[in-house]
Parts: structure tokens; sequence; C-alpha cells
């Protein structure tokens, strides 16, 4: 029996985790018979042994693992038969302990229990296993046993395993002291991020939009997100195998439009990502349900489509991502619809090529309004820029299609104006852009250029007959002076010439005068 039970294992977490558990005895067929050899009273024990984990070039510790048992069933015994009773902390499960006749069986319902088990009120024995990778349990009363690794930052990891106190191997005689062979796989894994975005889809021309959460805000002393969402990640194509404790992420939109979460340490293998309500129950994917009044589908993708293509193949510790949104065809009431303004940043030398320096840049975004003699602006957002690069802010357009203009300017990072006299860059390209549903997307250039030696702090004439200088209107609601500086002497000279001559005759004329009536 060892031997079938160590081939259908390995297969099974070949395919699915590339974890191998070689146990023997941990299965147990429902209403067993019991034999005259069954003792009630007897104790068991369980023995785990680690096996080597190749990393890299070098072999990692076994020793010092930490492993821990919970008794999740106890046993019954009729004078006949004997069966599990399930803690009734765990029947929410779903699992049947009296059906774990299969290592598919046992590892799948492994994976259920493992993430309700801290929450069950069960308490667990722990205990680290010793330079051979060794550990027991002793003094165990009859039952089934969830066996979970706690510590896997040395040695590597194991799949949680079931183990039935006692066993019946050969259909006559009944084990009491299980021994099982853990094939672990190293903890140096692979990833997934998983980015969801909300969006809006009009019914009528399936034209996408992207949507803005509200902020957090108080409530009964406490922060609540805008809007708070669920994924977890799930071992099979249904969404009834949870991947371990930590398979239910949650996703908070605080004024944003997009959030990404992270799945770590994630061991080759197929994986299901679902959107789940708040106790990790998943919900078909590109099926519509109500959340808080909104009404919405989530799908794979930007929304676009109705991609339900929720699987995900790991192989080789890949860095694996995923794009899901939420996909509404009526706009919440305290949702917003955002465009992108794409802030380009372009760096140049003296003699105008591309370069990169030790400055940090940023730039701020207003919302325009009023008249050209009465320009109020409100400050959207004060972002780093990426040097010979892009940067996008969402910027919030009105849901009745009418334009918000929005003034781009570089600042330092207290959005405070620049001063083009003590800035040792020429600045250009900072100006207007107009942004709607029907125009979602706009772009801007920010092109500074190192100042000469030979050039003066003050910005030269040159700069006013440039293709990018325009009359803009900054954020003080006054409009810029130019930071051109004029060349030459425009002053009335013959004037002031014509006034000296004039004045110099009357002094003459006083002077004869006086000297005559002397």
């Amino acid at each position: 029996m060892k031997s079938i039970i160590a081939r259908k294992f390995s297969k099974y977490i070949g395919a699915f985790f590339a974890i191998v558990a070689m146990v023997a005895g941990l299965l147990l067929p429902a209403q067993i018979k019991a034999a005259d050899s069954y003792n009630k009273d007897k104790k068991g024990s369980i023995t785990i042994n680690l096996d080597d984990v190749k990393q890299e070039d070098s072999i990692t510790n076994k020793s010092g693992v930490s492993v821990s048992i919970y008794q999740v069933a106890s046993i019954g015994h009729d004078g006949v038969n004997i069966s599990f009773d399930i803690a009734s902390s765990l029947e929410s499960t779903g699992v049947d302990v009296n059906d774990i006749t299969t290592s598919d069986k046992n590892l799948n319902s492994a994976k259920k229990l493992t993430t309700v088990i801290d929450n069950s009120g069960i308490s667990s024995v722990t205990k680290k296993t010793d330079s051979n990778g060794k550990v027991s349990f002793t003094d165990l009363a009859q039952g089934m046993y969830l066996v979970e690794e706690k510590d896997s930052a040395s040695y590597g990891m194991f799949s949680p395993f079931l183990v039935a106190i006692p066993y019946m191997e050969d259909g006559q005689n009944w084990i009491y002291d299980v021994e099982t062979y853990t094939k672990g796989v190293s903890n140096q894994q692979g990833s997934l991020e998983v980015t969801k975005a909300l969006v809006y889809m009009d019914p009528e021309t399936g034209k996408i939009y992207n949507l803005q959460a509200p902020k957090s805000y108080e409530e009964n002393g406490e922060t609540v997100p805008g809007a708070r969402y669920y994924v977890g990640l799930f071992c099979d194509a249904e969404g009834t195998i949870p991947y371990g404790k930590n398979y239910l992420k949650t996703i908070d939109f605080n004024g944003s439009h997009s959030e990404t979460i992270k799945y770590d340490n994630l061991p080759d293998g197929i994986y299901y990502l679902f959107e789940t309500d708040e106790n990790g129950v998943p919900y078909a994917m590109g099926e519509t349900h109500t959340e808080k009044d909104r009404t919405y589908k989530c799908v794979v993708g930007d929304g676009s489509g109705d991609s339900a293509d929720n699987k995900v193949q790991l192989q080789g510790r890949p860095q694996g991502k995923m794009n899901i949104s939420n996909v509404f065809t009526i706009i919440p009431d305290d949702f917003v619809v955002v465009a992108e303004l794409t802030i380009e940043k372009k760096v140049l030398d003296q003699n105008g090529q591309q370069t990169t320096t030790n400055d940090t840049f940023y730039a701020s975004v207003y919302k325009q309004t009023g008249s050209d003699d009465n320009v109020e602006n409100e400050l959207i957002q004060t972002v780093q820029l990426q040097q010979n690069g892009k940067v996008t802010v969402p910027v919030r357009v009105e849901k009745d299609g009418s334009t918000t203009k929005v003034y781009i300017e570089e600042t330092d990072a207290d959005g405070n104006t620049i001063d083009p006299d003590n800035f040792a860059y020429k600045i250009s390209g900072e100006g207007n852009v107009e942004l709607s549903m029907e125009q979602q997307t706009g772009t801007i250039t920010l092109t500074n250029r190192e100042k000469g030696d030979e050039e003066e702090e003050t910005t030269s004439s040159e700069e006013e007959t440039t293709s990018t200088e325009k009359e803009k209107t900054p954020p003080n609601n006054k409009k810029k002076k130019s930071k051109s500086g004029k060349t030459g002497d425009t002053t009335p000279i013959l004037t002031w010439i014509i006034i000296g001559v004039a004045a110099a005759v009357v002094i003459i004329f006083l002077v004869v005068r006086r000297r005559k009536s002397e």
C-alpha cells in the first residue's frame, strides 16, 4: 500500500505544486470494520522525516524546522466499525474526513483545513526537527491530524497533509505509530502580481472609461476605504481548494483607479484567481453580482472583453502578472470618471543631447476654471517626474462629457513655481491640455536643458521666439511675466540732451545778468 500511495502522491503534486509527500498510512476508507486487534484505548504517534531540498548548488538545513499538528477529527467506534467525526468548527469547510481514500483527496482536504485552522479554536502541538530533519509527536489520542509546516525560512516547503491514527495497512492489523516521508521544495519560488482596475462600459457603445473610487473616510472612529474588494487564489478551476492560509487578499481603493496585490513564494504549478466575498467564497468570473449597491462583473483583462480565463501557470520561479477589471454598466454615484494625463520629461545637456543628472524634478497639475481674465486653478497633484521617461496622472472629467482644462508646470516637491533665475535649466513645454470622456488621454512634454557657463541666470531673449514658449496662466491667477530680458537701450537720449542744453543756457543767462547788476 505504501508504494501505491507514494506513486499517486508524487504524480499529483508534481502536476500541481512540485511538492511530493510520500506518506505511509495517511489514507483510511470510510466505515472500516474493526478487526480483533483494534484497541480503542491505545495511544499513537506521528513521525515526520524531511527530505533534502536543493537550493542552487547547496542543500538546505533540515534541522530546526517547526512542524505543527492539529487534531481535526475524533474517532468513533460502534463495536463493529470505526469512523471519524470532524470538529464542529471545521464543518463549514465541507471536508469529509471519512472519504480520505486517495492522495489527491488527502492533499485537497488538508489545503482547505489550513485556511481556517487558526481561527477554529483547535490548539496545536509544535516541535522542531533534529539535525536529520526528523520530528516525532507521541502519546496522541486516536483521530485525524493535520500536519503543517510552520517555518520554511531555512529549509523550504512541504505540502500540509492528513494523518489517521490508527490506520489499517493490510486489512488485518491496525497501525498506531505512523511514520511519514515528505519531499519539500525550495522556498525560492515564483510570485503572482494581481492588478485590479475599476472601469465603466457604455452599454450602447461598448466603450470603456476609467473609474476612480472615492477616498477613504472616517466611520465610527475607523478609517473605511472608498471601495474594498477581495480576491482568492485557488488550486482548482472550481474554486473549492484554496491555496494556503493566505489565499485571500484584500484590495482597498482610496481615491484610486487601480490597485495591486502580490502572492509570493508560489511553487511551480497551476493556479486559479477568483474575485470572492469577504469570507473567501469565489464568484464566477464574468458573472454579474452586486456589492453595496454597486453592480458589476469581474473579468480578466482591461474590461474591454468578457474573458474569464483566470488560469495561471507558473514554471521556473516566474514573476507572473494578471490584470483583472470590475466592469460597471452604471457608474456608481460616488465614483468618478478619470482620464489619463501623461507627462514626459526630457533632460538635455548644453548641446541639446539627452542626459541624466542627480537632480529630482517635479511637476504640478492644476484644473483650470473661469474666464481668461479670471482663471482659477485647483491643484490636482504634484508628481515626481522620471528623467527621460513618462509618468501618468489621473484627472477627473465630467460625466456629462464636457471638457476639463488642465495646466501643467514644473515645480518643486511642494508645488512651488520654479524661479527661472535660480534654476540650472531652461524650462520649456509648460502649458495646457484638454481632457474629457471622449478625449481620455493627453500628453505634455516638459524639457529641461542645462544652461551654459557663459549664460546669465536670467533667460535669454531667444526663448521668446521658441515654438514651445506660450502665454500661460500660472497657479497664482496672474499671467506670467515674460522670462525674456530685452537687449539694447531704447531710452530717449535726444530728449535728455535738449533738456540739458536748455538748462545750461538758463544758467549762463542768470550768471551774466547777475554780473551786470553788480
